[in-house]
C-alpha cells in the first residue's frame, strides 16, 4: 500500500480527481461522512491544499491495471472544518484507515476529528492512530458524537482531569 497526496494544477483535471474521490466517499463511507465535510471537499480547489491545516491523502495498491484506490483522507482546518476517511471494503481490517490518518497527523502535526459514538470501526482506526476523546457531544444526526484529538494538541486535556488521582486511573502501572 501506498500512502500520497494528491494534487493538480490543471483545473479539468482536478474537477475529474475530486469527482472521482467524492463518489468514493459516497460508495464507501457507510453513509456516515457527513455532509458539511463533503462539501467542504467539494469546494476544494488546489491552491487550499497547500495551506496550513489542510490535506487531502490517497492510499493506493497495485492492482492488475496499474494503481487502485484503497482509502481517502481529507482534512481542513486541522479536522475542525472537516476530518474524512473512507476505505474500500476489500481493504478494511488492514489499518489503512489508520495508516491514512496516521498519515495526516504526521504532515499536519496536531489533528483532531468528530466520530458518532456507535461507530466502533471510526473509533478503534482514531484510538489505533492515538487520538484521545476530550470531549461528548450531540452530532448533526443527533447522535453522541466523541471529539477526538491528537495528544500534543494544547486543548486536548481538560485542565479537571489530573484531580485526585485521576492519572493513575489513565496510567495505572
Amino acid at each position: 500500500m501506498q500512502i500520497s497526496s494528491l494534487f493538480d494544477s490543471n483545473p479539468e483535471r482536478w474537477k475529474i480527481r475530486l469527482a472521482g474521490l467524492l463518489e468514493f466517499l459516497r460508495e464507501y463511507g457507510e453513509k456516515r461522512i457527513t455532509l458539511r465535510g463533503c462539501r467542504v471537499l467539494a469546494r476544494l480547489t488546489p491552491e487550499q491544499l497547500s495551506q496550513p491545516g489542510v490535506s487531502l491523502l490517497v492510499a493506493t495498491v497495485r492492482g492488475q491495471n496499474g494503481r487502485q484506490l484503497a482509502g481517502v483522507s481529507f482534512v481542513s482546518g486541522f479536522g475542525k472544518e472537516a476530518c474524512l476517511v473512507a476505505v474500500h471494503p476489500l481493504y478494511r481490517n488492514r489499518h489503512t484507515g489508520t495508516a491514512l490518518l496516521t498519515a495526516q497527523l504526521e504532515r499536519l502535526g496536531t489533528l483532531e476529528c468528530t466520530v458518532a459514538s456507535d461507530n466502533a470501526a471510526s473509533l478503534k482506526m482514531c484510538f489505533n492512530t492515538g487520538l484521545v476523546a476530550v470531549a461528548l457531544s450531540e452530532g448533526p444526526t443527533g447522535k453522541p458524537t466523541l471529539l477526538l484529538r491528537s495528544p500534543q494538541h494544547p486543548a486536548s486535556l481538560p485542565a479537571n482531569l489530573l484531580q485526585g488521582g485521576e492519572l493513575l486511573c489513565q496510567n495505572p502501572s
